[in-house]
């Protein structure tokens, strides 16, 4: 039964004590310990199932806490109603997680996430990747529909957070004139992008250098569903992508934006947002780069379709009820998604 209809049968009187008990008790209630659990058991309802041998799952008591336990009909196997969800061995409550939430939708650095939230520095900065890591999971399910603009976007590489001796490169002065290579080379990353008319966007690092057909099939392809027409610049890989998939290609003469009929000027627009977006940051690790960009490409998407309101509840449901335990380690040992070594070929020569 929703809400609503039970607070429709409730006569006004009641209706002022429920009011009285909620803010009095607000703050104790969404702070309790298993308060992440319950929504969880809320959310998902019906037969359990053993993740090793695919037994059912049954009720076996719950912790010191309150969290839901559960032990395989099979192999024995105990689990609690957090395991596999990124609070399994959290100890902070819905409050602190939807603050958490709420900060990373606002943008905040992490000094000022540890500040709200009154955790420390490092505790903040496994929290914040721990939440991008389990959007891959909405990024990878997204499916483009009709028609779509596409365009690549460069970075430079960024080894932000890398150990002197682990540099592939010997360290450089800071300077404003940039390095020696013009142009599009192998010393910049390239991230394909694409958006379609339903507003679903979404961007996946291809490698280093000008953009290619494998790029393109890499990245893309998975996520096509009922594309019709792709608009993009006149580019050779955009060519053979799209006879490749049967999709009728609108290619923008080069150092133009639009034919005088179609434009790319929707998908240009996200890189400016994207490109204001990240320098507040001061640097994104290139290391790191992906799950930035799924930051932005998930809010972006969740402000064209939410209030700020039920955007907030729906990006914790995204995020906490869905399987994606992160460990700790696995954020320091994300692979760099480009080979260092042809980028820096010549300094090993």
């Amino acid at each position: 039964m929703k809400i609503e209809e039970i607070i429709k049968d409730l006569d006004p009187l009641t209706l002022l004590e429920f009011k009285n008990y909620l803010l009095e008790n607000l703050s104790e209630l969404i702070g309790a310990k298993n308060s992440n659990s319950k929504i969880i058991t809320n959310n998902q309802k019906g037969i359990r199932y053993c993740n090793k041998c695919g037994c059912v799952l049954y009720k076996n008591g719950k912790t010191k806490t309150g969290i839901q336990k559960y032990i395989c009909s099979g192999c024995k196997h105990t689990i609690s109603e957090t395991t596999g969800t990124i609070t399994y061995c959290s100890k902070l409550s819905f409050n602190v997680w939807q603050n958490i939430i709420d900060n990373l939708l606002n943008g905040f650095s992490i000094r000022r996430i540890a500040e709200e939230n009154n955790i420390s520095i490092p505790t903040s900065f496994k929290l914040r990747h721990k939440v991008l890591l389990s959007l891959n999971h909405f990024i990878d399910n997204i499916k483009l529909s009709k028609s779509a603009q596409s365009d690549e976007k460069y970075f430079k590489i960024n080894l932000k957070g890398t150990k002197p001796q682990k540099m592939p490169r010997y360290s450089k002065k800071r300077t404003s004139r940039g390095n020696s290579t013009r142009g599009i080379s192998h010393h910049q990353v390239c991230v394909i992008s694409v958006i379609d008319e339903e507003d679903n966007l979404f961007f996946k690092i291809g490698g280093l250098g000008r953009g290619t057909t494998k790029m393109l099939e890499d990245n893309i392809s998975s996520h096509l569903g009922d594309v019709k027409i792709i608009t993009s610049d006149s580019a050779s890989a955009y060519q053979e992508f799209c006879r490749n998939h049967n999709i009728k290609l609108i290619a923008i003469p080069s150092h133009f934006h639009s034919d005088d009929i179609h434009n790319i000027a929707e998908i240009n627009g996200v890189h400016s947002q994207l490109e204001t977006w990240l320098s507040k940051f001061r640097g994104v690790s290139t290391r790191h780069l992906q799950q930035y960009l799924n930051w932005f490409a998930y809010i972006f998407m969740m402000k064209k379709r939410f209030e700020l309101k039920k955007l907030k509840l729906e990006s914790y449901k995204n995020v906490i009820i869905d399987n994606n335990y992160i460990k700790s380690n696995e954020i320091f040992d994300i692979p760099m998604p480009i080979d260092l070594n042809i980028a820096y070929a010549e300094y090993h020569n």
